[in-house]
C-alpha cells in the first residue's frame, strides 16, 4: 500500500498568511487558531500546492494578500512548499505565484502584464504539464481528495449518484442475474423484460402505461358524442332502395332516347360524307401544289448554305485582322524600346564624355589638425599622390562600366530591329496575302447568295393559286351544302335532346334525395359498429394496464431484493458507516438515493459535527484500503471531536482556538478537552 506523509509545509503571502512553518514530522498533529487565522487556509496551502484549487474544490479563488481596505498587495511572491514522504522517498514540492512586469517597445518603465506560477519539484524548476505528471505519478486529484477530507465524499460534487458510482466501484455491482436466481417469485422477469434493461423497461412501461390512462379517459367522451350523432327517426331501408333502382332504370331509357336523337342515321350520313368531301379537298391541294414548292424548298437549302459559308468568311477575315493589329501593336512596343535604349547611349556618351572633362582638384591641409603642427612635406605629397591616384581609378572604373553597357545596349537593340523585321515579313508574307484571297471569297459567295435571292423570288411568284382550279371550287361548293344540311337536322335533334334532358334532371334531383336518406340509416349503422369497437378497446386497454401494473410490481420486487443485496454488501465493507440506497415513495414505488447513515441518522439532517467527522474518517478507512493508498487526513473543526476512531495514517487536526491569535502546532500525544 502506498503511504504519503506530509513532513513539512511552508507558506509565505499566501491567502494573508505572511510567513508559516508547519513541520509536523510525519506526525499527527493539531493546529490551534482562532477564527480567521488561517486554520483552513493550511488545508487550501496543501491542495492549491498539489492541484490549483483550495479545500472547497474551486479554482478561482485569492490566493493574494490583501491591504486593510480589500487592495492587493503588489510585487510580492505568494508560495507554498511541502516536503512528502512517498514510500519513504522524500519530494519537494514548490509553486510560486506571482505578477509578471514588462516593459513595453518604446517604453521606458515596466508595465503590469499579468500573472505566472513557477512549478519546482526537489529544487528544480518544471513547466506546469511536467510538474503535474509528478504529482499524477503520487496520487491522482479525485482520489487523494476522497482520502484526505472527512466530509469529502458526503459533499462531493455529483451528489448521491456520485456517492452511489464511488460505492459500486468499491464493492462491486451485483448482476441482474444473481438477484434473480436469488427469488422464486423473480422467475417470470426476464421473460418481462425480453433482453431490455430495468431501467428501459420502466420506462416503456410508464410510458405505455400513461398513454393507456390517457386512452381510457377519451373512451367514454368519444362513445357519448357518438350516441348523440344517431339519429331516433325509423326508415324503411328496401322500400328506399327499392326507388332508387326504379328511378335508374328510368334514367338509363332516358339516356338511350338522347343518344338515338343525338347520333340519327341521317345526321351520320351526312357527317360521313362530309369527311369524304374534305379528304378529297386535301389531296388536291397537296397534288396541285407539290411540284412548286418542292423547288422553292431546295431553293431555300441552298440559300442557308451559302448565308453559313459567307459568315465563316467574315469571321476568318475578322480573324486576320485582329492578328494583323496584334502585330503591329507589338512592332510599335519594339519601336518604343528602340527610342529608350537609344536615349540611354546618349546618356552614356554625354557622361563619358564629361568624365573626360573632369580635372583633379586636392586641397592640401598643412597642419595636423589634432596637435595643429606643420605636417612635413613628403606627408604632403604623399596625402596628393594617394587622392590623385583614387580620383584616376573612379573615372577608369567608370568609364570602363560605360564601355560595357554601350554594347549591351546596342546588341539589345539589333536584336529589336530583327524582330520588328520578322514581324513585318510576316504581314506581308502572310496576313496581306490571305486577307486578299479571303476578300475575294466573300465577293464571290455573296454574288452567288445574291442570284439564288433570285431564283427563289421567282420560284415563290410562279406558284399557282389552288383556289382558282374548277375541280378546287366544285369540292368547295359540295362541302358547303352539306354542312347546311347538317345543321337543319342538328337543330330539330336539339329540341328534342333538351326535352329529354330535364326530364334527366328531375330524377337524377329525386335519386339524391333517396339516397340522402340511405346514407343517414348507413351512418346509424357505422356508429354502432364504432360503438362496439371503442368498448372493445376499452376492456383491452384495462386488461393491458392491469398486465403493466403486475410486470412494474415485478421490477419494484427486484429493485428491492437487488438493493437489499446491495446495501448489505456495500455496509459490510464499513465500520460505522451504513448506507440509504433507496427509499419509498407513497405510491409504493423505489426511488434510488444514496445516503449515509451513522447509528440510523442521517448525514444531511439531524447527524452532529463529531459524528460527522467520524464516520467520514470511517469511509476514508476503506477507501484507502480499497485504492491501496494512505495519505495525511486535514479535520476541519476538529474541536467538536472527543474521540476520533481509528486511522491508519496521519491525522491534522484543525482545531478553533480563541485564545490563539496566531496559528499553533502541536504534535501528538495530545488529548482534546473540548466536545460537543
Amino acid at each position: 500500500m502506498k503511504k504519503i506523509e506530509l513532513v513539512v509545509m511552508k507558506l509565505r503571502n499566501f491567502k494573508g498568511i505572511s510567513l508559516l512553518d508547519v513541520d509536523v514530522k510525519r506526525e499527527n498533529a493539531r493546529i490551534y487558531g482562532d477564527n480567521a487565522t488561517g486554520k483552513t487556509t493550511v488545508f487550501d496551502g496543501f491542495l492549491w500546492l498539489l492541484f490549483d484549487k483550495d479545500s472547497n474544490n474551486d479554482s478561482k479563488f485569492a490566493i493574494q494578500t490583501l491591504t486593510g481596505s480589500g487592495h492587493k498587495v503588489h510585487n510580492l511572491e505568494h508560495t507554498v512548499e511541502a516536503t512528502l514522504l512517498v514510500d519513504g522517498i522524500p519530494i519537494e514540492l514548490k509553486k510560486v505565484y506571482h505578477e509578471v512586469y514588462k516593459k513595453p517597445r518604446g517604453g521606458a518603465n515596466k508595465v503590469f502584464d499579468g500573472y505566472t506560477t513557477d512549478h519546482f519539484v526537489d529544487g528544480v524548476p518544471l513547466p506546469k504539464k511536467e510538474y503535474l505528471k509528478k504529482i499524477e505519478e503520487i496520487v491522482q486529484e479525485d482520489v487523494f481528495r476522497l482520502l484526505t477530507s472527512p466530509s469529502y465524499f458526503n459533499e462531493i460534487k455529483g451528489g448521491w449518484q456520485k456517492r452511489r458510482e464511488i460505492l459500486l466501484e468499491i464493492c462491486g455491482d451485483i448482476s441482474d442475474d444473481d438477484v434473480i436466481a436469488s427469488d422464486a417469485a423473480l422467475e417470470k422477469l426476464n421473460d418481462v423484460l425480453s433482453g431490455k434493461s430495468i431501467e428501459d423497461m420502466k420506462k416503456i412501461i410508464a410510458s405505455r402505461k400513461k398513454h393507456i390512462n390517457d386512452e381510457l379517459e377519451k373512451i367514454p367522451v368519444r362513445i357519448d358524442e357518438i350516441h348523440k350523432m344517431i339519429p331516433e327517426m325509423l326508415i324503411d331501408v328496401d322500400a328506399l332502395k327499392a326507388t332508387v333502382a326504379s328511378l335508374e332504370t328510368e334514367i338509363n331509357g332516358l339516356k338511350d332516347q338522347r343518344y338515338a336523337v343525338t347520333n340519327g342515321s341521317a345526321l351520320l350520313d351526312k357527317q360521313h360524307q362530309l369527311k369524304e368531301l374534305e379528304m378529297q379537298l386535301n389531296d388536291f391541294k397537296r397534288t396541285f401544289e407539290s411540284d412548286s414548292k418542292t423547288e422553292i424548298h431546295k431553293l431555300q437549302v441552298r440559300l442557308q448554305e451559302l448565308q453559313g459559308n459567307i459568315q465563316i468568311i467574315k469571321s476568318e477575315i475578322r480573324m486576320n485582322d485582329m492578328e494583323k493589329e496584334s502585330i503591329g501593336r507589338e512592332i510599335q512596343a519594339f519601336t518604343n524600346r528602340i527610342v529608350q535604349n537609344e536615349t540611354s547611349m546618349q546618356k552614356l556618351r554625354e557622361e563619358f564624355s564629361s568624365l573626360n572633362e573632369l580635372t583633379f582638384e586636392h586641397s592640401e591641409e598643412s597642419e595636423c589638425p589634432t596637435c595643429k603642427q606643420s605636417l612635413p612635406a613628403e606627408r604632403l605629397e604623399a596625402a596628393r599622390n594617394e587622392a590623385l591616384a583614387q580620383f584616376n581609378e573612379r573615372i577608369s572604373i567608370r568609364k570602363a562600366e560605360i564601355k560595357e553597357e554601350g554594347p549591351v545596349i546596342g546588341e539589345e537593340n539589333k536584336q529589336i530591329q530583327a524582330q520588328i523585321q520578322s514581324a513585318n515579313d510576316k504581314i506581308t508574307s502572310i496576313i496581306l496575302p490571305k486577307t486578299e484571297v479571303l476578300n475575294k471569297k466573300l465577293a464571290t459567295a455573296e454574288k452567288e447568295l445574291a442570284k439564288y435571292n433570285e431564283k427563289l423570288q421567282q420560284a415563290q411568284t410562279t406558284v399557282p393559286d389552288v383556289t382558282t382550279a374548277d375541280q378546287y371550287k366544285q369540292l368547295t361548293t359540295q362541302i358547303s351544302s352539306i354542312n347546311e344540311e347538317i345543321v337543319k337536322i342538328t337543330s330539330n335533334a336539339n329540341e328534342v335532346v333538351a326535352d329529354i334532358e330535364a326530364n334527366i334532371h328531375q330524377l337524377e334531383e329525386q335519386k339524391q334525395e333517396v339516397n340522402a336518406e340511405l346514407a343517414q340509416f348507413a351512418n346509424v349503422e357505422a356508429s354502432k359498429v364504432r360503438i362496439s369497437q371503442l368498448e372493445a378497446d376499452q376492456q383491452r386497454l384495462a386488461a393491458e394496464f392491469e398486465q403493466l401494473e403486475g410486470n412494474l410490481y415485478l421490477i419494484e420486487t427486484f429493485t428491492r431484493k437487488k438493493v437489499e443485496m446491495l446495501t448489505e454488501r456495500i455496509n459490510s465493507k464499513f465500520k460505522h458507516a451504513r448506507f440509504k440506497l433507496f427509499e419509498e415513495q407513497v405510491n409504493g414505488g423505489l426511488n434510488e438515493v444514496c445516503e449515509t447513515l451513522y447509528e440510523g441518522v442521517p448525514y444531511g439532517s439531524g447527524l452532529n459535527n463529531a459524528a460527522k467527522i467520524n464516520v467520514g474518517l470511517d469511509i476514508i478507512n476503506t477507501l484507502s484500503a480499497h485504492y491501496g493508498i494512505l495519505a495525511p487526513i486535514f479535520v476541519d473543526n476538529a474541536e467538536a471531536v472527543t474521540k476520533f476512531i481509528d486511522v491508519d495514517t496521519q491525522l491534522i487536526s484543525l482545531i478553533v482556538s480563541e485564545q490563539d491569535k496566531q496559528l499553533r502546532v502541536e504534535l501528538d500525544p495530545f488529548e482534546l478537552k473540548e466536545a460537543i
